[in-house]
């Protein structure tokens, strides 16, 4: 009678380790979904970050250009100012000679 007392408690014994082992398989599977779904997020974030970067790129290429032709735009105002200049001291003195100056 103690063997089978002593049999039916290790029965009981691993049958709840058998049941607590099938809950953490089940808990591992649960982390392996989760895990999956993470990986899909992260997937789809990368994508949104290459769109963005895309966008910065040309936007950045954009204002790249303008600035160039600004720099165009404006590369010569050194000379006109000089050239202006040496107008202003030519008509002074061609109104101080016609006597016409202010």
């Amino acid at each position: 009678m103690i063997i089978d007392d002593l049999a039916l408690m290790v029965k009981r014994g691993f049958g709840g380790v058998t049941e607590e082992i099938g809950g953490v398989r089940q808990q591992i599977g649960d982390m392996g979904d989760e895990i999956r779904g993470v990986k899909e997020e992260i997937g789809g974030l990368k994508g949104d970050v290459r769109r963005l970067e895309q966008k910065m790129d040309d936007g950045f290429r954009a204002v790249n250009k303008r600035l160039d032709l600004m720099h165009e735009e404006i590369s010569d105002v050194p000379d006109m100012r000089e050239a202006v200049e040496d107008h202003e001291k030519r008509l002074g003195r061609l109104e101080r000679n016609a006597g016409v100056a202010a």
